[in-house]
């Protein structure tokens, strides 16, 4: 049961965060947010096709949690971006709870440590989790919206070993096995949440080995101890055997992915992007030097935090700061085995470091050699070293201290307010694209992705100038930077610098073909240069290089269309449409087609289709409400026109046909000329304004 301290902890607790994070509800998406979230066909697919827990558990792999979750966000607010850093900050402060009970639950097993805890002036899972709660090396984890999915395996990660270890201790079997059950729930929604979770089984044997039931026999404890430092020995050495065996990780992964298709396309994927730029054993050489002299660095000194550090690659064993790097580590696994008997809890911090950062820092190379929010899990192990070893300063010096209490709130208090004031400033530099990717090109000089990402976030404000100053800085730092050279051609082709894009386009294909983006970023360039020859060969080579680019079977289509090979353009609306069936505007082009080759019928059909879809799409309406007219159903389009104008109260067309039926229809000139003149005025320069004014001039009088 809760009693009355814990709550006041939580209490605490979810005020601290607060305060630390409460400048962050305003930021806007960033980055991969537009690639997950605002323009993630899967996403679009959940909000078209509402979630069950079937369709989420059939693809866990795919982080189905993370993603319903997300749809949870849009169904609430659509995509109001407060909504999610919401829902993100409460994940964070639930986990930051779940510290708490952690923390609770293995303190009683203190009896391994030669210190009590009965004595101390601290209280050690209330400290364990505002640490947490504040840490500024989380702000990547928590402000940065796409990173919920390491929020989400992290706080299921700590409720799988919480019902665990209470399920193991509870001497209801009902209620164990409710524990044991959720226990496994919780492993199967991380999972769904992240990969991260594969950790999660090792990491509760060695618990099991650190922690085990008193009811153990002294036999059993011995072959235990014997097994935990066989343990320990091998994962102090494994850096060193995963070096050995490195040329043979992908024979091995081969292997073993024929017996877990589940992790096949994440292995896959991973090996796939990154093997151009490391070999696992280069990757794994220089995520020991990140390990220390940047997330250790980043964990006691978080100053200078970065989203996207320039760190060095290693150059082999002989890398000096390799070499350093594995000294240290071992270092720290030899202390964990040497706090084994002294203090098993320092022990399980530092095995816990350890263990749950092999995902992402060990032999399957992944495109960023560091990133903060892969931190989130492993500092819990650091925060439990720190708790620990203070909670035992003070219990041993409480009573040779003349100002006990004073002392132990100065060195816990300025610690609290420096994470919080910095996680605070942090924050502000998440405040949008801009502030966030200048900040990483200002400290990441030579590194050309940031300069990249900022020239983005500014052709996405219109700021072209600012944008092209950024691309090509970082062209001149890379200059086949593929990424940077389309980014670049976009901007050019907002600018109506056609030939310039075209420049930039055709060097990003010759430096890699393989492209469909600059494929299809070329075909509009020459679309809108009046080259619909070329634009349609470009469109193709794109859908040659991926199938399903459905943008480009649309443009296709539209110049199909307007050069009046109607077949054609039919046949490739239908072949857009079997990758993008919800999509409104393309049933709506495919109708006006049909109306080209007077099939009035069908284009009736596509167009009601496309109203069906999404009933506020305006010009689905209006060209129902034009075969209407056509059809002399003149009540019914009047009856579409006004639903029209509830929608939007300044479409000129609706208030012409308006003007039409009320002149035709209703023969009542005076509602005619009223509707006309609105037209004019919304629109004075349309295609018919000459004609509408004719006819104002002649029923006015």
């Amino acid at each position: 049961m809760i009693n009355r301290r814990e709550t006041c902890s939580f209490a605490v607790i979810f005020l601290i965060s607060l305060l630390s994070y409460f400048n962050s509800f305003e930021n806007s998406f960033h980055y991969d947010d537009y690639n997950y979230i605002l323009n993630n066909e899967a996403f679009k697919e959940y909000v078209n096709h509402p979630f069950s827990i079937k369709q989420t558990l059939s693809s866990l792999s795919n982080r189905s949690v993370t993603l319903t979750s997300l749809y949870l966000n849009y169904s609430i607010s659509d995509f109001n971006v407060f909504s999610f850093h919401i829902l993100n900050f409460s994940v964070h402060t639930l986990t930051c709870l779940l510290i708490f009970i952690l923390f609770k639950e293995i303190s009683h097993f203190i009896q391994y440590s030669k210190t009590s805890l009965s004595v101390s002036k601290i209280n050690m899972p209330f400290i364990g989790g505002l640490l947490f709660a504040v840490h500024p090396i989380n702000t990547q984890t928590v402000t940065y919206i796409s990173n919920r999915s390491t929020l989400l395996a992290t706080f299921f990660y700590l409720l799988f070993l919480i019902t665990f270890i209470r399920g193991s201790r509870s001497k209801s079997y009902l209620n164990q096995s409710l524990l044991f059950f959720l226990s496994l729930t919780s492993l199967v929604l991380g999972y769904g949440s992240k990969l991260i979770v594969i950790t999660a089984p090792a990491l509760l044997i060695v618990y099991c080995l650190f922690f085990p039931s008193p009811k153990l026999s002294i036999s059993k404890k011995h072959v235990i101890n014997k097994l935990t430092t066989g343990i320990a020995c091998f994962i102090i050495a494994s850096p060193f055997l995963l070096i050995a065996f490195s040329k043979h990780t992908t024979n091995i992964l081969s292997a073993y992915i024929k017996f877990l298709p589940s992790y096949a396309g994440t292995i896959s994927m991973a090996l796939s992007i990154t093997k151009d730029y490391f070999s696992s054993a280069i990757y794994l050489l220089t995520e020991l030097k990140v390990i220390v002299f940047y997330y250790m660095k980043m964990i006691f000194f978080p100053f200078n935090q970065n989203v996207d550090p320039d760190f060095p690659i290693a150059n082999g064993l002989t890398d000096m700061s390799v070499l350093c790097s594995l000294f240290l580590i071992a270092l720290f696994l030899t202390g964990g085995l040497y706090f084994q008997k002294k203090n098993r809890l320092i022990a399980f911090g530092i095995f816990w470091f350890y263990l749950t950062l092999l995902p992402t820092s060990s032999i399957i190379p992944l495109l960023d050699t560091a990133a903060e929010h892969r931190v989130y899990l492993p500092y819990i192990g650091i925060i439990l070293i720190i708790s620990v070893s203070l909670n035992n300063f003070f219990s041993k010096h409480n009573k040779s201290s003349r100002f006990p209490g004073v002392i132990c709130l100065v060195s816990i208090l300025l610690p609290l307010l420096l994470f919080s004031s910095l996680t605070i400033q942090r924050n502000f530099i998440w405040k949008d694209e801009v502030s966030l990717w200048n900040d990483a090109a200002k400290k990441s000089p030579w590194k050309p992705r940031p300069f990249n990402n900022v020239g983005e976030a500014y052709e996405k404000e219109s700021n072209y100038q600012l944008a092209v100053e950024n691309l090509k800085k970082a062209i001149s730092l890379a200059p086949d930077y593929d990424y940077a050279r389309n980014n670049l051609g976009t901007v050019y082709g907002k600018l109506n610098q056609l030939d310039l894009a075209i420049k930039e386009y055709k060097h990003v294909l010759k430096v890699n073909d393989h492209f469909p983006t600059a494929h299809f970023n070329l075909g509009k360039a020459y679309e809108m240069k009046g080259v619909p020859d070329e634009a349609i060969k470009e469109y193709y080579l794109a859908i040659k290089k991926q199938h399903d680019f459905y943008q480009a079977y649309f443009n296709l289509a539209n110049i199909y269309s307007r050069r009046k090979e109607y077949q054609k353009a039919i046949e490739t609306y239908q072949e857009f449409l079997k990758y993008k069936a919800s999509e409104s505007a393309a049933y709506v082009e495919l109708g006006k087609v049909f109306i080209k080759i007077e099939k009035i019928d069908e284009a009736f059909n596509y167009f009601s289709t496309a109203a069906k879809l999404d009933s506020n799409y305006v010009p689905a309406k209006i060209a129902i409400g034009n075969i209407f007219m056509m059809k002399g159903n003149l009540n019914k389009a009047e009856e579409i026109f006004q639903q029209v104008l509830r929608l939007d109260a300044k479409n000129f067309t609706a208030y012409n046909n308006l003007g039409l039926i009320y002149l035709q229809h209703e023969k009542d000139p005076s509602r005619a000329v009223y509707h006309f003149q609105k037209s004019l005025e919304i629109n004075p320069s349309q295609p018919n304004a000459k004609s509408i004014m004719e006819r104002i001039k002649k029923y006015s009088q």
